[in-house]
């Protein structure tokens, strides 16, 4: 994570629009939350959130229930949050 901290903050800065939403996604999500979160994108208003496991999606639903006007004022064109879950890889080699 470290190695990659000056590309994210140069992103950051490059659109900040896009961080603002992003910060207030991860700031609701905590510290133990957010290092769950494999994506988190925003198209056509709709903020959407990809957990790595159904457990973690459900914890994500719940701290993410209250930010919702944060993300209105934060957000042109915002319409809704979406958390889902990273679709599993098929195993290799087996059968």
């Amino acid at each position: 994570m470290s190695a990659r901290l000056p590309a994210l903050i140069q992103r950051a800065l490059s659109a900040p629009e896009a961080s603002e939403w992003h910060v207030a996604v991860m700031k609701a999500l905590g510290t133990g939350l957010s290092n769950k979160v494999n994506r988190c994108s925003l198209d056509s208003g709709r903020i959407t959130v990809i957990a790595e496991s159904s457990a973690w999606a459900a914890r994500m639903r719940f701290a993410l229930a209250d930010i919702e006007p944060e993300l209105r004022a934060a957000t042109p064109g915002f319409r809704e949050l979406v958390v889902k879950v990273r679709p599993r890889r098929p195993a290799v080699g087996k059968g």
